[in-house]
């Protein structure tokens, strides 16, 4: 009488191994999907804080912030005096979430375009203002340089 066999066979291995690829290659696309979608609608939020918070300056000041003069950007952080961290509390490139693609995480300042046709994005949040303080806008775009979200709509 020989000793029962205990354990699995090479080919049940190779059957569990197989299911188990199987369903990595579906779940690891959904997850990573999931993850990108995530931080494109937390920097569609953070556009949306932005743009709250210009408002609020506009209310109390009459005007909103000032190109140049008021707020400034420079390697995708915002400097704005009289703006942060009053009105909102940071914004530099640690505040936005999207990661690869064209655009540079963070923030840019630029004149508000009469063409936005025009207009290239160089960072993934942009704020737009005018000279004068008489408007602001803010977008938010994907990596790609795709609109999300505008304030404008």
């Amino acid at each position: 009488m020989g000793k029962p066999d205990r354990g699995f066979t090479l080919v049940e291995i190779m059957a569990v191994m197989v299911i188990l690829a199987a369903l990595a290659a579906m779940a690891v696309p959904r997850v990573m999907a999931s993850s990108d979608m995530a931080r494109r609608n937390a920097d569609m939020a953070t556009a949306r804080q932005i743009k709250s918070a210009l408002d609020r300056y506009q209310v109390e000041n009459g005007v909103y912030p000032k190109l140049d003069t008021d707020m400034r950007a420079s390697n995708g952080a915002v400097t704005a005096a009289g703006f942060i961290p009053k009105y909102i509390s940071k914004l530099d490139a640690s505040t936005t979430q999207q990661i690869g693609g064209t655009l540079s995480p963070g923030f840019e300042v630029a004149n508000l375009p009469s063409d936005w046709n025009s207009y290239t994005p160089q960072h993934v949040i942009a704020i737009f203002l005018k000279a004068d303080g008489s408007a602001g806008e803010v977008r938010a775009y994907d990596t790609s340089g795709a609109l999300l979200w505008t304030s404008a709509e």
